[in-house]
């Protein structure tokens, strides 16, 4: 893997944004996706004037094969994978619903498993790649106002 592909989610902040970065200043090739890339406009064209590339990419859709297709047509290939879109409600257990809980597994757990699900039949072809999964110390040992987060 001299010049890997990265295929980055949650690239709007934090450490997928970072880890973006990151690969580019190491002469890598990066898609970084987000939601909606027009609401991040600023960050779209900083990784693309590094020679990155940002496609719209919604974990909780139903099927993400099309969108993974999309990437992999950019380079050709996806040699690692970031698990990173993710996110937490914040507020008392007995205030959040159900939908609330619903919402957070759909992109914090089941968005990894079908993007997983999406790229690993390449990797395995090819028998080389990397899966990075982000998670939180949340997952450890919780803190006050974010129980449904652990």
């Amino acid at each position: 893997m001299s010049c890997p592909v990265w295929l980055i989610t949650g690239c709007s902040s934090g450490f997928g944004l970072e880890i973006a970065r990151r690969a580019l200043t190491k002469g890598h090739r990066v898609i970084a996706t987000s939601r909606n890339p027009k609401k991040n406009e600023d960050l779209v064209q900083e990784i693309e004037s590094k020679g990155g590339r940002w496609i719209a990419l919604d974990v909780t859709a139903p099927d993400l094969s099309s969108v993974v297709d999309k990437a992999k047509a950019l380079y050709g290939t996806i040699d690692i994978l970031v698990n990173n879109a993710g996110f937490s409600l914040s507020g008392g257990f007995e205030d959040l619903s159900e939908d609330d809980l619903r919402a957070q597994y759909e992109t914090n757990v089941f968005g990894v498993f079908k993007m997983m699900k999406a790229v690993l039949p390449g990797m395995r072809e090819r028998q080389s790649g990397i899966v990075i999964n982000i998670g939180s110390t949340g997952g450890l040992r919780s803190l006050p106002g974010v129980s449904l987060y652990a």
